[in-house]
Order: structure tokens, then C-alpha cells, then sequence
């Protein structure tokens, strides 16, 4: 009777030994289960950061922000980039764990139209554009052999890293370089502030108008800013139009300081001019406020001087 108790015993035992490992197995599994967390493969645009520790990516057209998991670094991701990215569900907002760069984002191109300058180095070139000057470097693919300075272009160009960068040029009119030739010589006089390119000089003017017919002066008093345009005539230019201004205009137009009226047929205006240099003509030790003497004639994209000399 003894002996058969106590094998009961012990088989119940046994049993409840058994029985109590297989329950908490089971217990840790699911514990396990409940931990793991599933990532999540998507791809889309990536928009920018919206903060240090959260990212916008556009999905299928819908914007969606994102936290980043620690360490994931994205600074140098650009804007508008497609990427592949990894992610897990979590109860504020889904958090980033990878991301990976698929294409990145196309450059914007832009078109122009305007006049053709010239070449500034091997590598860059001006073009008179909404009539401002501007400097453009030349993308490789760019062709511009045999562009004639003073030619109409239309252009398309990308914004680039320092400059616009010119990705192709194509000619609308070329200038008949006959008619400037036939100009009439001017002289003129100045300060030079130096040079602009290694084909054209800046030089300050302080010089004489004549009063174009229907130009009113009463709203402008002397030493204002102004917006003008002229004629040259080969002796006094003629003033076309003139306003006071804060600042530049659109369109052609010059900007000086309106010195005052000299008489009721004439004005005095000190402006900068833009020249291009001529065949053979230096500024090699002209030093910036030098006053000089020069002649020039007008050309297809600015004045060209023809003979130069220091005072």
C-alpha cells in the first residue's frame, strides 16, 4: 500500500513537472511573437526633411511623414530624389529604417532668347538677355563654333552649381557686321573701373544730353537714380526717355545718377557703359580710376572701342 502511494506520487509529479515547462514554452513564444516587429519595403519621392528626426516621402502622389531610426543619415539625399526605402509600423508614425537613393532628381531647364556677346574664355560666354549681360559657362555638348558676336540666339540653359550653365544655342539672326563699320566714330572720355571679361572694359561717364522731344524733367530732381534710354547721334546723344527709380527696371534700358539740367535744351547723367574691346586694344596698365581718352563706334552687342589711351 506504501509502495503504490508512492508511485502515484511521483507520477504526478512527474506530470506536473512536465506539464508546468511545456506551459511556459509556450507563453515565451508568444512573448517573442509579440516583439518581433515586420519592416516594410516601399518606394517613392523623397521630399525633404521636415525636422531632424523626421522625413517627408511622397508615395504614389500622397506625402507621407516618416520618423528616421538612430543612425539613419539622410543630409545628403536631394529633394525630389526617387528612393527605395524600409520601414516599420509604430503607433506615433511609421519609422524609417534604411533608405537608398534611385535616381536623382532631373535639372530644370530653362529657355531664353537674347543677343550673343561673345566669348569670355574657352570655357564661358556672354549673352544680352531681358537686357541685362550675363555670364554663362558652356556645357560640354554646347556648340557655339562660328557663333558670330552680336547674333540673335535663342538658348536653353540650366541654373548650375555658380552659373548658368548653356546647354544649346541656336541662331535666329546673325548682324551684318557692314553696317556698324560704316558708324561713325565717337569720342569719348572716362573712369575706368576695370575690366569686365578679357574682351570687354567698364567705364564710368559723366556726359551731356540733349532733351528728346516730349521728355518731361519736372518729377526729377538732381542727384536721383534714374532709368533712361538714348540715341547716339555721333555728336551730343539724344535722351529718348528718363524716370526716377529704386530700382532696375525690365527692359532696355541704362541706370545713372541724374547729375541736373545744363539749359532748357540739355542734361547731365554720370552712368556706367560696358564697352568691348577692339582688335589690338589693351587696358594693360590702366590701373581702376584711371581717368582715359578712346574712340569708339557702335557694334552689333555694345560699343566697340577702336583707340584707347590713359590721360
Amino acid at each position: 500500500m506504501g509502495v503504490a502511494f508512492a508511485g502515484l506520487f511521483l507520477v504526478l509529479v512527474v506530470l506536473l513537472i512536465t506539464g508546468g515547462c511545456r506551459s511556459g514554452d509556450e507563453d515565451f513564444d508568444t512573448e517573442v511573437k509579440d516583439e518581433q516587429e515586420i519592416s516594410i519595403q516601399g518606394q517613392g519621392i523623397y521630399v525633404g526633411q521636415i525636422d531632424s528626426q523626421s522625413v517627408e516621402i511622397e508615395i504614389e502622389g500622397d506625402p507621407g511623414a516618416f520618423g528616421l531610426a538612430e543612425g539613419l543619415n539622410v543630409s545628403e539625399i536631394e529633394s525630389g530624389s526617387r528612393v527605395s526605402f524600409t520601414y516599420e509600423e509604430q503607433e506615433e508614425r511609421p519609422v524609417l529604417k534604411s533608405i537608398e537613393v534611385l535616381d536623382e532628381p532631373a535639372e530644370e531647364v530653362f529657355q531664353g532668347t537674347g543677343l550673343y556677346v561673345g566669348r569670355i574664355d574657352s570655357r564661358s560666354v556672354e549673352i544680352k538677355s531681358e537686357g541685362e549681360y550675363r555670364a554663362f559657362a558652356i556645357d560640354r555638348e554646347a556648340t557655339i563654333e562660328g557663333l558670330i558676336d552680336g547674333s540673335t540666339i535663342a538658348f536653353s540653359y540650366t541654373k548650375g552649381e555658380h552659373r548658368p550653365v548653356l546647354l544649346a544655342v541656336e541662331v535666329i539672326e546673325e548682324p551684318d557686321h557692314d553696317d556698324f563699320n560704316d558708324n561713325q566714330e565717337i569720342d569719348g572720355e572716362g573712369i575706368f573701373v576695370g575690366q569686365i571679361d578679357s574682351q570687354s572694359i567698364e567705364v564710368v561717364r559723366n556726359r551731356a544730353f540733349s532733351i528728346g522731344e516730349g521728355v518731361d524733367l519736372k518729377e526729377i530732381p538732381d542727384g536721383v537714380k534714374v532709368a533712361f534710354t538714348y540715341t547716339e547721334t555721333g555728336d551730343r546723344p539724344i535722351i529718348d526717355s528718363i524716370e526716377a527709380v529704386d530700382s532696375p527696371p525690365e527692359g532696355v534700358v541704362t541706370l545713372g545718377i541724374f547729375i541736373g539740367q545744363i539749359d532748357s535744351h540739355s542734361l547731365e547723367i554720370e552712368y556706367e557703359q560696358a564697352f568691348t574691346l577692339g582688335e589690338g586694344i589693351n587696358v594693360e596698365g590702366i590701373e581702376s580710376g584711371a581717368v582715359i581718352s578712346f574712340t569708339y563706334r557702335e557694334g552689333p552687342a555694345r560699343p566697340v572701342i577702336i583707340s584707347l589711351s590713359g590721360l
